[in-house]
Parts: structure tokens; C-alpha cells; sequence
């Protein structure tokens, strides 16, 4: 399952199946990783 947590500093990690892929994100970035992941599409 992939999900999106805000963190402290206000920017966003996505995660898979419990493990951190990407920190540091704005929401549209982590909504485009989390998009990308889901879909298998890497841009």
C-alpha cells in the first residue's frame, strides 16, 4: 500500500508497504511519486 504522511516540517513522505521511498516532497510531488509508483510509470 502506498501512503503520503506530512512530516514536522510540513513536507510530505511517501511510503510503501511501511518503508520510506522519497522525503522532502511538496503534496504534488509526493502525489505525482505516489501516482508514478502505483501506476509502475517512471517520468
Amino acid at each position: 500500500m502506498i501512503r503520503i504522511r506530512v512530516t514536522d516540517d510540513g513536507t510530505y513522505t511517501v511510503y510503501r508497504d511501511g518503508t520510506a521511498l522519497v522525503t522532502g516532497l511538496t503534496r504534488a510531488q509526493a502525489d505525482a511519486v505516489a501516482q508514478s509508483i502505483g501506476t509502475g510509470l517512471v517520468s
